[in-house]
């Protein structure tokens, strides 16, 4: 079986899943449904292959020389697809454990906070509580809000982040933090960060915990970046 035998078998398993997989009905392109509901780079991908398809489907059916060819890379990627929709990848397998995440609590100094977040490059930090569940997110525009209320602070070695308690909560951010439950769909969680809601707040991050519950305990985060290269969209 040459490559193009094999990418045209793959695409059309492909295509007979993401039938099942959205319901459609057999007349139209399922991938092409799909490759408009995952966007980005997902998509561009999905978008060639599925004009690949329509090259090799041609040359095959008719008598000219064979002047399309599917690559290897071609081939891995619709396996890879292929793989991912067999076994779907949930908010637990995507997202930055908690051992990993730099967090904070309300107790904590603010000056060795702001230099780990510059040495780390994080521009946000979970506030947590002792037990584990989330108070709120400490960020630039925390220290924004806090500067331009008529509570502001001076800042020096015994700020904590007790003083910024007002602005940490995550309905005091002019960002959205969303709580998902560790089994959310990975093409949920990017839907999540692609909707402008009417409220216009973009979401900034999500926090996986075991229900979805912002009573329950984290168990790690997930920003866009961790979701919506190409790796983890096509896993």
């Amino acid at each position: 079986m040459d490559n193009n035998e094999t990418f045209e078998r793959l695409y059309n398993e492909l295509e007979d899943l993401l039938r099942v997989k959205y319901r459609l009905d057999p007349t139209g392109s399922a991938v092409y449904y799909h490759e408009n509901r995952v966007g980005g780079l997902a998509a561009q991908n999905l978008r060639s292959l599925r004009e690949l398809r329509n090259f090799v489907v041609h040359d095959k059916r008719t008598d000219t020389i064979q002047a399309c060819q599917a690559t290897d890379a071609a081939i891995q990627y619709l396996q890879k697809t292929i793989d991912g929709l067999r076994r779907p990848r949930r908010a637990i397998d995507v997202c930055v454990t908690k051992e990993k995440i730099l967090f904070a609590r309300l107790a904590s100094p603010l000056q060795p906070l702001l230099q780990a977040m510059l040495e780390r490059n994080i521009s946000h930090v979970p506030v947590l509580r002792e037990d584990g569940t989330v108070y709120g997110v400490f960020s630039g525009t925390t220290m924004f809000a806090q500067a331009a209320s008529a509570a502001s602070v001076v800042i020096g070695p015994k700020t904590t982040l007790q003083d910024f308690a007002a602005f940490l909560p995550v309905q005091a951010h002019v960002e959205k933090y969303v709580f998902v439950a560790r089994t959310t769909p990975l093409e949920e969680l990017i839907a999540l960060f692609g909707a402008t809601p009417k409220d216009g707040k973009k979401t900034k991050m999500l926090f996986v915990t075991e229900n979805g519950k912002i009573t329950e305990r984290i168990l790690g985060l997930i920003t866009p970046w961790d979701i919506l290269d190409d790796d983890v969209v096509a896993a």
